[in-house]
Formats: structure tokens, sequence, C-alpha cells
């Protein structure tokens, strides 16, 4: 029978990775009509101002890590800062399904920070399986450089990016669970961290713009805030009870909600859906991609 603990940290994982499924598509039309810096101020603080009165609700005490933070954690602040920004420029260079299955480097560059620096063990077949998960990732890579939906320049542009933002978002991860393994608690920390970019971001943000938005593109921007705060929070309650290596193999499953999605946005043509193509390479590959997560995690 499983372990409890070890269950809640599974749940926690998934339910990360099914909403980073979507995220990327949601982005992809947000930018349509709102710049980058100001999407993710308003990602940033959106989550702030409904856990700031979650966490003061239950016990004001907790809101001292934003007058006295941890040096890794404004560390950290910044690298997730970074990846956000990363991100969302890469995907305008790129497409949905590109940016996330590229975006995976990340949590397969985690599982080896969790070996090399947190001493978590891994078996060989194990080992086989992120070999596996990797040769996915290159196969698809391939398969959307072949697809030409976009430009080689800009599908270089955007892998630069994307790449970029991975590694910062590594370093986000690594200190989220060194600091975790400190005793700070996952919901103290993701205050700080929605709470420095919420204010250093804050003179890049274009207001007017926000003030003209129609309904529809407020409710969009509402979902990149809600995934923010959901999908940060349920990643550290994962990481306080799961090993690094096993919580980033969870997360690179992402990548098979937002091609299903995609797929099926593009059978019923919408006309608002972004451009994507995924042949049967990117296809098999994907699933490549899924056997190397289920190798690791058995």
């Amino acid at each position: 029978m499983m372990d409890p603990e070890r269950k809640r940290g599974l749940i926690f994982a998934i339910t990360t990775a099914t909403l980073w499924g979507f995220l990327p598509i949601a982005m992809k039309v947000a930018t349509s009509e709102v710049p980058v810096l100001t999407i993710v101020w308003f990602r940033f603080a959106f989550a702030f101002g409904l856990l700031v009165l979650f966490v003061g609700q239950r016990d004001r005490k907790r809101l001292v890590i934003l007058r006295r933070p941890p040096v890794l954690g404004v560390v950290a602040a910044v690298g997730l800062t970074a990846n956000y920004l990363g991100y969302l420029a890469g995907l305008e260079h790129t497409t949905p399904s590109n940016a996330q299955v590229l975006i995976q480097t990340a949590p397969l560059m985690l599982a080896v920070v969790g070996v090399v620096v947190f001493k978590e063990r891994m078996s060989r077949l194990q080992f086989v399986g992120v070999l596996m998960a990797i040769a996915g990732f290159a196969l698809f890579s391939w398969d959307q450089h072949s697809a030409a939906v976009v430009g080689g320049d800009a599908l270089l542009t955007g892998s630069l990016l994307l790449f970029g933002a991975a590694v910062a978002w590594v370093i986000y991860a690594a200190l989220q669970k060194r600091l975790s393994m400190q005793g700070h608690a996952p919901q103290d920390l993701n205050l700080l961290l929605y709470a420095l970019p919420s204010l250093t971001l804050w003179p890049l943000v274009d207001f007017s713009l926000l003030g003209s938005l129609g309904v529809g593109m407020w409710l969009l921007l509402a979902f990149l805030g809600a995934n923010t705060l959901i999908a940060y929070g349920a990643l550290g309650e994962a990481f306080k009870r799961l090993p690094a290596y096993q919580v980033s193999l969870i997360i690179t499953l992402n990548p098979l909600i937002t091609l299903v999605v995609m797929a099926i946005l593009g059978a019923l043509h919408v006309t608002w859906a972004p451009a994507d193509s995924v042949g049967l390479l990117g296809y098999a590959a994907a699933l490549l991609v899924v056997a190397g997560v289920v190798r690791v995690l058995r």
C-alpha cells in the first residue's frame, strides 16, 4: 500500500502537470492583445493577492517572510521571474506544442540536480527512463522543425529563449526544494516568490491597456493568475513530499495535455486557436517521453 504522504505528493505533482498543460495555449492567445511584461506581472499579482489573504487569515505571523526574506528565497524569486519572462517571450516565436516540449528540459535538468545536489538515489532502470525521455524530446523538436509552422530564425530564437527559461526554472526549483528541506512552509515561500516580481515589474505594466480589455480577455488573464496560484502551490507541496527527480519527471507529462487540446482545437477549426502542427513522429516522440517517465516512476 502506498504511503499516504507519497500519494498526496503524487496528486499535487499531477495537478501541476495538468494545469501547465493548458497554460501555453491560454498564454499564446493572451499575447495577441497583452504585452509579455503585463501578462507576467498580472499572473504574479493575482496569485499574490489571493494567497496573502488566505495565509493572513490563517496566521498573520507567517507574513513575516515578506519583511525578512531568506536570501535563497530572493534568488529563487528572480529565477522564477526570469522563467516566466523567458517562457512567454519564447512562446511568441514558436508554437504551444513546441514550447511545451522544449520547456520540459527544465524538469529533466532538475532530476539531475536532485541526484547530484540532494543525493537522491536513482536506479539504472530509472536512468534509462530519463534517457528515453530525452530522446523523445529530441525527436519532437525535429518533428517541429520539419513541420515549419514558424520560420527557422523564429524557431531558433524561440527555442533559445525557452532553454534560458528552463535553466531559470531549475534555479528556482532547486532553491525551493532546499528551502523546503530547511523547514520553510511551501505556501509561505510562494508568498515571497509572488511578491517580489509583483513589485519589481509594477513600473513596466501598461495599466491603460488593461483598462481597455474586454470581458473575455479579463477572464483569460484571471485563468492565468489562478493557474499560477494553484499550480505552484501544488508544486511546493509535492516537493515537500517527494524526491525532486520524481516531481520533475511527473510534470514532464504536461505536453501530452497540450498536444491533445491543440489537436482537438485544430479538428474543430477554432478561429482563435494558435497555429500548430504535430506529425506522426511528434506523437511517437511524445509517447516515448511518457514511457520514459513511467519507467522512472515504477
